[in-house]
């Protein structure tokens, strides 16, 4: 069984998070057989995967970024991360526990201080278009780069009094460490509807603050009319082409409005349901350990129900 996660040009937090997490979880589980994929930590619940692969489920997401997929006798769903990813994909609302990240603090030793004042995490794209480091700087918040290491990422998360995120899983790792969070709302629209299938599971609103583009580029990708008008292969140009140019002002624009969501009211999901997420997801890893396929050896598998209590099965289709 092969670990699946996410790669595109460079590493994103979210994603790599299942490195970190599985081993953990699921000592001795993981090998380079490709028959079967596991589906953890992401917005992974698409077409993309290989028809005849077996598929076991456990917390991924639907993001919208890819067609849905067609749930057949190769898929084995034994959680989602929420219930807008269980009704999109036709499945018991009772399969939305949670998103695997909140599982960290119970498999890995974290700091405890908040030392590290107010950080801000950037979306791993947004990084790559705008000039966020200067913006930072300017309005008196310390950087996080979701490009790095995980475990650094974490660590400097939990260091933090407060943490401002555009990523989604900076806002859920903070959200499970308890770090109190502000969400930015993500600058790419198609990034922002897979926020509210976690915070439906943690029962949480998020209260999203906006910020503007902090670049030509970034504005032209992610905001201006061309954005909606062009293929994605035009915009890709437009943005390789606009990279080294550079606005004093909407630097400042995007600074000053940053400092302003500093003073927000900062969110974190009742302690009641984190608890309720955490305790469901370890059930569920539980019996995975014990069955990973359910009570079926391969593709042939009947269809299980899951029942609303904490007494899970596996859905397997077919």
């Amino acid at each position: 069984m092969i670990l699946y996660q996410w790669r595109g040009p460079s590493s994103n937090f979210g994603d790599e998070l299942n490195s970190l997490l599985w081993p953990r979880l699921l000592p001795g589980f993981f090998d380079d057989d490709p028959a079967v994929r596991f589906l953890g930590i992401g917005s992974v619940l698409d077409c993309r995967h290989p028809r005849h692969a077996l598929k076991l489920v456990a917390g991924a997401g639907y993001g919208g970024y890819e067609a849905r997929p067609v749930l057949d006798d190769s898929w084995v769903v034994h959680w989602v991360r929420g219930p807008r990813t269980a009704a999109t994909l036709g499945l018991p609302d009772s399969l939305g526990l949670g998103d695997p990240a909140m599982l960290l603090p119970l498999t890995l030793t974290l700091p405890a201080t908040r030392d590290g004042g107010i950080g801000f995490m950037p979306h791993f794209e947004s990084l790559g278009r705008g000039a966020w480091q200067t913006v930072a700087a300017l309005a008196g918040v310390t950087l996080i780069d979701p490009r790095l290491p995980p475990l650094d990422v974490l660590a400097a998360i939990g260091r933090c009094r407060l943490l401002l995120s555009e990523a989604m899983h900076g806002i859920i790792a903070a959200d499970a460490l308890r770090v109190p969070w502000i969400a930015i709302r993500p600058l790419a629209p198609v990034h922002r509807a897979k926020w509210q299938d976690w915070a439906e599971a943690a029962q949480v609103a998020p209260r999203f603050a906006p910020l503007p583009a902090s670049s030509v580029a970034e504005w032209v990708v992610t905001g201006s009319p061309f954005a909606r008008r062009l293929s994605r292969r035009r915009l890709d140009r437009m943005e390789r082409g606009l990279a080294g140019v550079r606005s004093e002002r909407l630097v400042a624009r995007t600074a000053e409005a940053l400092g302003r969501a500093t003073g927000m009211a900062p969110q974190l999901s009742p302690d009641s349901a984190l608890d309720r997420c955490q305790s469901r997801m370890l059930d569920a890893v539980a019996r995975l350990r014990r069955q990973p396929c359910g009570s079926a050896a391969a593709h042939g598998c009947s269809h299980l129900q899951a029942t609303a209590d904490s007494a899970y099965q596996p859905t397997l289709i077919g």
